[in-house]
């Protein structure tokens, strides 16, 4: 679980800002990137998304997503304990909630990442990770040990995470607990499904923002 993409980082800045009346709606693609804006007053909100926009935009490198696609077999009809095996090192060694460090092969390509904030395509589930997170610096653990159905089409597990935004300067961290539910394809065994579900609410996660000191 865990919040991915834009829309995310312009709940995260309201929260931030909530001292302003400023609409939040769209903020972060409203800048001089693109042309766009719909508010001309430089407020506390304003800089942040600014700031947030340029680090996002140039400063985080994400590999070819194409290539990945390309050069990695899939990895069809897997037993469900090798599903399992796999996923437990995804989520506890490479911590895949907040790096997007996947193992691609077990997901079919047409495969949707659903948060409590959106749904995204895989391309743009790993791209938005990678440059929304700070991975290094947040921590993923894995609840018990990751479920698969006896028929082999639904996997789950629960995490306990810390998640710190790469925000400029005040590098929030939230926590939360919660659990994802990937669906599989009966056919190819593909995960075609990801899902996340949130013990708590988004408000009350970014309530709890913690910031560097």
């Amino acid at each position: 679980m865990t919040i991915k993409t834009a829309t995310a980082c312009t709940i995260l800045l309201a929260f931030l800002a909530s001292t302003t009346c400023i609409t939040y709606t769209d903020a972060l693609s409203s800048n001089k990137h693109t042309g766009k804006r719909k508010h001309n007053t430089l407020n506390r909100a304003d800089f942040l998304r600014e700031t947030l926009v340029a680090a996002t935009a140039s400063g985080i490198a994400v590999p070819s997503i194409a290539q990945a696609a390309a050069t990695e077999e899939k990895m069809t009809n897997l037993s469900n304990a090798d599903l399992a095996a796999i996923l437990t090192r995804d989520v506890a060694e490479n911590q895949f909630l907040v790096s997007a460090d996947i193992t691609r092969a077990i997901y079919d390509e047409g495969a949707t990442f659903t948060d409590e904030i959106d749904t995204y395509t895989m391309d743009k589930w790993i791209i938005g990770t990678k440059r929304l997170f700070v991975a290094e610096k947040s921590r993923v653990s894995l609840v018990g040990d990751v479920q698969v159905s006896d028929d082999g089409s639904k996997a789950e597990f629960r995490f306990d995470e810390d998640l710190m935004f790469r925000i400029p300067f005040l590098y929030p961290v939230v926590s939360l607990t919660g659990k994802v539910v990937l669906e599989r394809d009966v056919k190819t065994g593909l995960i075609t499904s990801y899902r996340e579900f949130w013990d708590q609410d988004v408000a009350t996660v970014l309530k709890g923002a913690k910031f560097r000191t």
